[in-house]
């Protein structure tokens, strides 16, 4: 009996401290603080590192993550994917922290208007912010009254960015109206940036405690948060690239030359195929990107030009005008509104001057070829001579082009014999006869 209560109490006993463990590791799970998610953001601001940003904010969401720091570094890029970037940060459901690094990096244009989207702007030392001027195509000044309206809008962006986050606006919208640009500490002095941190641990200690203003104001709790740096994906690198609009002009012009030497020459097969991949990476790279008519129009009519000057004896105007009008397609085809997302004009007119060379060139040696003497085939024989082995009367045979030949007379000498050793000119072939006709010899009356 006594055993049998040793033993019950025992398992009580068991069962007991197993619970309380239980009970007590629970609050330790429930309160050790969530991660702090690193995200890269460097490079142009386009629709490659928007949807990159898109999908990073996502992930961070569902990993319950407690604090997202964007590492930002860039020049600029597309408005539309920067205020794309801005809604995704400002609906983040976390607090989201803009960190300028590393030393040497810039928030330059679009980057101005990240960084004042952010709960927390923060930037290294040896960092830079601003310069953020509508810029046209081309990477001009925008004049009169559309200038003034894109410019109007931006500031006026960026002014409420700053004022819904307790940061200087007037210094925001002077970065807009006048391209200023300041140093970490001037950032931080004018009151534009909230922070200046040496790396991503020196952050997190500023901001343990920090009052976060704006849409989701709280004060941050840092201590001890553990960060999982996220670097964009190969995929998306190779979406920047193709969207780039110098890479994209290239490649459709790419695709056109291997395709127009496909048309000239079919059966090559790997220019036509060459091209065609490079068209098609081309235009989806394009589609991106925001594009203009006249571009388009003028990227058309250059092409259709080239391959006229190959048709017509125009004395090479038409090849002129084709190579000034892709040059010109190629400033006005994406309307980035962007200094460091923009076309380059040396490279668009070396391009389309090679492109224009090469169309004209391979188009005219094609059309050459066709018009010049047949070496392939039995209608290489016409025009040749040789000599008759066989009288011709009415049937013979003759020697030509190292071969022996079954031959007949051509029409005006219809009933005349061709003797043996006279020397003949084929004048038709009917499939494997040769119809020919004396050069040395006047035919003989046929018996």
């Amino acid at each position: 009996m006594i055993r049998a209560m040793t033993r019950i109490a025992f398992w009580i006993s068991t069962a007991a401290a197993g619970a309380l463990l239980l009970v007590a590791s629970a609050p330790a799970q429930d309160l050790r603080a969530p991660p702090a998610v690193s995200i890269e953001l460097s490079g142009s601001i386009d629709p490659a590192t928007e949807a990159w940003m898109s999908r990073a904010l996502e992930d961070a969401a569902e990993d319950d993550a407690g604090l997202v720091i964007v590492r930002l570094d860039t020049p600029g890029g597309l408005d539309s994917s920067m205020r794309e970037i801005v809604k995704d940060i400002i609906a983040a459901p976390m607090p989201v922290v803009v960190y300028v690094s590393p030393d040497g990096a810039r928030a330059a244009s679009a980057g101005l208007f990240i960084t004042q989207a952010a709960d927390v702007a923060a930037m290294a030392p040896q960092t830079n912010i601003g310069s953020a001027s509508p810029i046209s195509i081309g990477g001009a000044d925008i004049d009169e009254v559309l200038g003034r309206k894109i410019e109007n809008d931006a500031a006026a962006y960026v002014r409420a960015l700053a004022e819904e986050h307790g940061r200087n606006p007037d210094l925001a919208e002077e970065m807009v109206r006048e391209a200023t640009n300041v140093t970490a500490e001037e950032a931080l002095d004018a009151g534009l940036i909230d922070v200046v941190a040496a790396d991503t641990a020196d952050l997190l200690v500023q901001l343990d405690g920090f009052e976060a203003s704006g849409p989701k104001a709280q004060t941050l709790n840092t201590d001890g948060l553990e960060v999982d740096e996220r670097d964009m994906p190969f995929q998306y690198d190779v979406l920047q690239l193709i969207v780039n609009p110098n890479v994209a002009f290239l490649l459709i012009l790419a695709g056109v030359i291997g395709l127009a030497i496909e048309i000239f020459s079919p059966g090559l097969i790997v220019p036509g195929g060459t091209g065609l991949v490079s068209l098609v990476i081309g235009l989806f790279g394009s589609s991106q990107l925001p594009l203009t008519a006249t571009g388009i129009v003028l990227l058309i009519v250059g092409v259709a030009l080239l391959i006229a000057e190959t048709q017509l004896p125009t004395g090479g105007i038409m090849g002129a005008l084709g190579m000034v009008a892709l040059a010109i397609s190629g400033l006005l085809l994406y309307d980035t509104d962007s200094e460091g997302f923009g076309i380059s004009a040396p490279l668009v007119l070396a391009v389309a001057i090679v492109a224009g060379f090469a169309i004209v060139f391979v188009g005219r040696k094609v059309m050459a070829a066709r018009r010049g003497e047949v070496h392939a085939g039995f209608e290489e024989l016409l025009g040749l001579e040789g000599d008759v082995r066989a009288p011709v009367d009415p049937t013979g045979q003759v020697f030509v082009h190292g071969a022996l030949w079954r031959a007949e007379p051509t029409d005006e000498f219809e009933g005349k014999a061709i003797p043996s050793g006279a020397r003949v000119r084929v004048e038709a072939v009917e499939g494997l006869t040769l119809r020919v006709r004396p050069i040395d010899e006047d035919p003989t009356e046929s018996r």
